[in-house]
């Protein structure tokens, strides 16, 4: 195919408001006729999402949403960034609706990036409240933009006797760039990615990777005219591209397959990747503060691990850098290192470990400590089965313990396990005033690290993998 060094560009003005049962395709005969536009073999119309949406019904009443407990915690969880960045307020209902119209959430940040049930990646699952009457309404994309497109071009054809293509488009943000800008997210006539590889450029080389998202492109282009705000274009005209028709295609072929896309990785290797990467990390911690929010958080995401008879016996306290958790950790030293002499340690030896353990816990920006709750422990009348339901406890908060590390990692956040409380229970428990049936468990130092790690050995599966002997 050939290149023309002309395209226009034709806004279709005095569109009517469009309600739900309209017909676009009559709505676009009558604007090409205003604005004195017959339509041509060749020509492109370009929709906006928003009046395919309206006129098919894809609307829907953010009042009348109950939202879930996924979409409360997520909103509690994005609400601190969203204020942060100064963006408007992203309600239950409306994190609900977006839930309801993804496949996945990719990112959940200050905003929501989600890929919907037809596989684009967008903001918000691409709902849209802008140019829409009525209020609590919001818009969501077509169920099949592809059907959509293929009626109106059908429709047109029968009516005009002319070949043409048709894009639904819509405003996507782009990844590294700020801006929205129009993007394709149906088609009908027209290959939404032109693949020039093979052909020669202007020094004989030949094109070896370049396709061209030439739906996108157009799109973008009609964009300029369409606008984003009060403009009341939401069809344009594109005249003079060059392209191949074709009745077969879908936007579907422009979607980078998953297992390809560099951009995004999937649940499975963000997970792997998690589990994979996370370390115990002692000293330095650079010298940066770390927000206590942040820390709460990860406590937050630690609370759902799983606990035998979901018991969740676990209880958290965060020491920050105060007296407080010095005169805590002189008096456990001092018990560290009356157990020391009885060992019969050298007393360089005692020196030395004295000071590493009260700089791991001093040093560190945040020091939590992780207690077991008793309380909720089923209760026995034999020793056997009380001291296998304590076990039990320490299994469930381990898991808790578990979970909180790994959401250290997430936050790129660097901290270590430690488990000195087992051995200054009573001194722990009598320095915080902690209630009688909290039992200290472990430590937590916590900050932003300084250096990297290396990772440790570790065996082999077959090393711990065994077959029992039946």
């Amino acid at each position: 195919m050939s290149f023309k060094d002309e395209i226009k560009i034709i806004g279709l003005k005095e569109i009517p408001l469009i309600k739900k049962g309209d017909n676009i395709s009559d709505i676009i005969i009558k604007a090409l006729d205003r604005n004195g536009l017959p339509l041509q073999d060749g020509d492109i119309i370009v929709i906006a999402q928003t009046i395919i949406s309206k006129s098919s019904g894809r609307t829907r009443n953010l009042n009348e949403i109950v939202p879930s407990e996924k979409a409360l915690e997520i909103y509690k969880s994005i609400m601190p960034k969203t204020k942060l960045h100064g963006l408007p307020e992203k309600k239950p209902q409306l994190i609900q609706a977006i839930l309801d119209e993804s496949e996945q959430i990719i990112k959940s940040q200050h905003v929501l990036i989600t890929e919907t049930n037809h596989g684009f990646i967008c903001a918000d699952a691409g709902i849209d409240k802008s140019n829409v009457e009525g209020e609590g309404i919001v818009t969501l994309l077509p169920k099949n933009p592809d059907n959509e497109a293929e009626k109106i071009r059908i429709t047109l054809k029968n009516k005009t006797k002319k070949e043409i293509a048709i894009i639904i488009s819509d405003s996507f943000g782009r990844p590294f760039r700020l801006g929205a800008i129009g993007t394709a997210i149906g088609v009908s006539g027209i290959n939404p990615i032109l693949d020039v590889r093979g052909k020669k450029d202007l020094f004989g080389y030949e094109l070896q990777t370049t396709i061209i998202g030439q739906v996108d492109s157009i799109a973008a282009a009609a964009q300029l005219v369409m606008g984003e705000s009060d403009e009341g274009i939401p069809i344009v005209l594109i005249r003079g591209y060059n392209f191949e028709f074709n009745e077969k295609t879908s936007i579907k072929s422009i979607l980078r397959k998953k297992e390809i896309d560099i951009f995004r990785d999937n649940e499975v290797n963000m997970i792997n990747k998690l589990l994979k990467n996370r370390r115990s990390y002692k000293l330095p911690f650079a010298p940066r503060i770390v927000d206590k929010k942040i820390i709460e958080e990860c406590i937050e995401l630690a609370r759902w691990a799983p606990s035998a008879h979901n018991g969740q016996f676990w209880r958290y306290a965060i020491l920050e850098r105060d007296k407080t958790r010095v005169n805590l950790i002189d008096k456990m030293n001092e018990k560290l290192r009356n157990d020391l002499q009885k060992d019969g340690k050298s007393k360089e030896f005692i020196k030395l470990k004295i000071e590493r353990v009260r700089n791991n816990f001093v040093k560190a920006p945040i020091l939590i400590i992780l207690c077991l709750d008793s309380l909720d422990l089923e209760k026995y009348p034999d020793p056997e089965r009380t001291q296998n339901e304590f076990i039990l406890g320490i299994q469930s908060i381990s898991s808790s313990a578990t979970y909180l590390l790994l959401a250290f990692e997430m936050k790129k956040l660097a901290a270590c396990w430690y488990c000195a409380p087992i051995f200054a229970k009573d001194i722990i428990k009598e320095s915080l005033q902690l209630p009688d049936t909290y039992i200290p468990m472990a430590f937590f130092t916590v900050g932003y690290p300084l250096k990297a790690v290396k990772t440790p050995n570790r065996k082999e599966l077959k090393d711990i993998l065994f077959e029992p002997i039946i």
